[in-house]
């Protein structure tokens, strides 16, 4: 996790923010209903706090000690251990919520492979087309919903022994859990320095439910064309009247089309 955050700095230090080339434009794509974002929030805020909660359990008595002192971490990690048992079983619901909302617009599609083979652009200075979500965002999407999901029931198992599980299976799912949960840890670093100071733009169509135009032509180009063609196009004073609250869903281009 540590070195997740170093790779994360050194790479903002050498690449920079990444602009909207375009420069913002005063026009803008529905990207996320209400709901999507209410539920986009609600599992971020109790993956933190299950994270936060987890990392006090596991790194704690050799870190905060020397700082909080015996009594004070002793406090912590009681509230700590309660509050990730309480909690956890949230978050196996918050996939849940997550993977029937989004599922369809993360199948892996034919134009994906363009995007995997030059690194999402990093590779080369060709633009990388992409749909609503590209390769490493429907990537992220299958990690979260597998390997969360794994997460999620060894430590269910982990709370609930009385299901009278085997010694073997919950010594498993011990080990389950932790390498799992640091897994998902390492990539959430990743997507969240992208959805906030890695990218210009990203994190508007989570906090508002629109992203602008120029920004989803330069990252999601196959997707703005379509809602261009769609007359999906509003204007920034249109936006800030709704703030996201249309019924529809963002469009996306059928699935297994590549968009050209």
């Amino acid at each position: 996790l540590g070195g997740a955050l170093l790779l994360t700095l050194a790479f903002y230090l050498i690449r920079g923010r990444v602009p909207i080339h375009a420069g913002p434009s005063d026009k803008r794509l529905l990207r996320y209903t209400v709901y999507e974002r209410m539920i986009h929030w609600f599992i971020a805020a109790i993956f933190l706090f299950l994270a936060l909660t987890g990392l006090t359990m596991l790194f704690g008595r050799s870190l905060l000690i020397p700082l909080l002192g015996p009594e004070a971490f002793s406090l912590l990690a009681s509230a700590s251990k309660e509050g990730h048992n309480l909690f956890g079983p949230l978050f196996l619901l918050a996939l849940a919520l997550i993977f029937f909302r989004f599922v369809r617009r993360n199948i892996y599609q034919r134009g994906d492979l363009a995007w995997l083979l030059r690194g999402g652009g990093v590779i080369g200075s060709k633009h990388v087309p992409s749909n609503f979500f590209n390769m490493g965002e429907k990537s992220m999407f299958w990690m979260l919903v597998l390997v969360g999901g794994v997460t999620a029931l060894s430590g269910i198992i982990l709370v609930f022994p009385i299901l009278g599980l085997g010694r073997e299976l919950m010594a498993l799912s011990h080990v389950a859990h932790g390498v799992t949960a640091m897994a998902m840890m390492v990539v959430i670093v990743g997507h969240i320095y992208i959805g906030s100071i890695g990218m210009e733009g990203a994190l508007e169509g989570m906090a508002t439910g629109y992203c602008d135009l120029n920004w989803a032509r330069e990252h999601h180009d196959w997707w703005a064309e379509q809602c261009e063609q769609n007359g999906e196009v509003v204007s920034v004073e249109e936006a800030a009247g709704t703030e996201g609250f249309a019924q529809g869903a963002p469009k996306h281009a059928p699935l297994g089309e590549t968009g050209k």
